[in-house]
């Protein structure tokens, strides 16, 4: 922290804890809340899981500070799941307790911001600090935590809510969602990701929230130049996955070539890319991705108007290996895989090299929106995305790209797309173009319109906030120590 910050009192007196019980580096709306809050004046604490490493706007800002809590230990997950909930539970209760405990401020801690899914404990400890050192607890919806377990559970909404007899699974996702209904309620504040989220979080359980779509910020997102390109393709062309990207001379990738003057051009013959991110999980369909490119891969065999598919997939997850062996299963003769490992400031440039971006997300709740489809619009590509109940939020139909149900759907607009590439394309083209003249208003100004004023997110304004603060930690004090002597019976010495 530089000392113009140390030294201005009102950056002393006003302190901000965002909340992810998830890996910060792969929470970017939320990472986006924090630098919001910082270029506003807060102190600002990120507080989760530490595991991968957010753009460094956000590490390299003098306001802001990681605290990063140890996630559940890995041997919990070979436990049977009714001791494992409980045990992770316990777990982050007590790292997430410890955190807001000991590593925010106790008397200029102003708001607490936190991600929901999860909501618990995420919700108990936010609001019962809220409450300790008198600050604005605002909840961030992004999706249900209990729609996340009903799913893993493989039941219905009648099985969960329907009247009668319940199995014990049941009762738990009815536990977790009347908790969730009852911490919303009694946040200061809520924002959700989705009008239909909005509408159904009033009619689900009374909860008041306030719309903030995803958008790209200006400062992740900014025009990448051909050269930028040129240069990421030969930095991954050097490491053992990359290895495809070479191109034929020394001074080529397999999309430019740099001439001798130094100007650095696309080639005539080159592959179009697709792009995609995905956690690797069972609740991504991935294998509607991977038959729609072995169907691809068919057609592409036999017409000659096809070009060669260069497909990028970013991200880690648990089904990754297991993936990756089917692909290299597969022997496609004209799609070529590629899953590099990326610096969170060169995603936004390989995103920005691709043609065609394609999302396979899925929603348990069905009411919230792919932060990556966000982001592939952010670096001014179409979309194909998986179709749910309200993409169109965000997607719109033969516009800014397509949805698709099956791998049939999707191989046949990529063919449809690929076909004539890279010059006589239409389709494709004015798919390009009308992704890049709509206007999406930025994150930072949706921020300020929605976000900053539905949850005042605001640092306050008048010199009383640390007295409240002091006055309302001191009462919970007295009321602590005053149940300790009760309990101990410890009362009559006291008169």
């Amino acid at each position: 922290m530089s000392k113009e910050d140390e030294t201005d009192p009102e950056a002393e007196r006003s302190e901000a804890a965002v909340v992810v019980l998830g890996d910060i580096g792969r929470s970017p709306r939320m990472c986006n809340h924090a630098k919001m809050l910082a270029d506003e004046g807060f102190d600002v604490k990120i507080i989760g899981f530490y595991d991968s490493i957010p753009n460094d706007q956000i590490t390299n800002h003098p306001r802001i500070n990681i605290v990063g809590i140890p996630p559940p230990p890995d041997f919990m997950d070979n436990m049977p799941a009714f001791i494992q909930l409980p045990l992770k539970l316990i777990w982050n209760f007590l790292t997430l307790f410890f955190a807001l405990a000991f590593k925010t401020s106790s008397f200029n801690l102003r708001v607490i911001l936190m991600q929901n899914p999860p909501a618990l404990p995420t919700m108990i400890v936010c609001y019962l600090f809220s409450l300790i050192k008198c600050s604005k607890f605002t909840i961030d919806w992004h999706n249900y935590m209990y729609s996340i377990l009903q799913n893993k559970y493989g039941l219905k909404e009648e099985q969960v809510f329907g009247k009668g007899k319940t199995s014990k699974k049941a009762q738990i996702v009815r536990c977790v969602s009347f908790l969730e209904g009852l911490c919303g309620k009694l946040s200061d504040y809520n924002l959700c990701v989705t009008d239909a989220m909005r509408r159904d979080l009033m009619e689900r359980w009374g909860v008041r929230a306030s719309t903030f779509y995803d958008r790209p910020p200006t400062w992740k997102f900014k025009p990448t130049t051909i050269n930028e390109i040129h240069e990421l393709y030969l930095q991954l062309s050097e490491t053992d996955d990359g290895t495809v990207l070479k191109g034929n001379e020394e001074s080529e990738t397999i999309l430019t070539r740099r001439s001798p003057d130094g100007s650095v051009h696309l080639l005539p013959n080159r592959p179009i890319v697709l792009l995609s991110s995905t956690s690797w999980t069972p609740d991504e369909r991935f294998e509607i991705l991977l038959d729609s490119l072995v169907e691809y891969d068919n057609i592409a065999s036999k017409n000659q108007d096809l070009p060669k598919v260069l497909m990028i997939i970013t991200g880690k997850g648990p089904l990754k290996p297991k993936y990756l062996e089917e692909i290299r299963g597969k022997c496609l003769n004209n799609v070529t895989v590629l899953t590099p490992w990326l610096e969170a400031n060169d995603y936004p440039k390989i995103l920005a090299s691709a043609d065609l971006g394609i999302s396979l997300h899925t929603s348990t709740s069905g009411l919230d929106l792919p932060m990556k489809v966000v982001d592939m619009f952010g670096a001014k590509i179409p979309a194909l995305a998986l179709k749910f109940k309200c993409i169109d939020e965000l997607v719109e139909e033969n516009k800014n790209g397509y949805l698709f149900e099956n791998s049939e759907q999707l191989s046949h607009q990529i063919v449809e797309l690929s076909r004539g590439f890279p010059d006589n394309c239409k389709e494709l083209n004015r798919l390009k173009q009308n992704t890049r003249e709509k206007k999406f208003e930025s994150w930072e100004v949706m921020w300020k319109r929605s976000a900053a004023s539905a949850a005042n997110l605001t640092p306050p304004d008048d010199g009383f906030a640390k007295l409240r603060a002091t006055i309302q930690f001191s009462f919970f004090a007295i009321m602590a120590i005053m149940l300790i002597h009760f309990f101990m019976g410890t009362f009559s010495g006291l008169f």
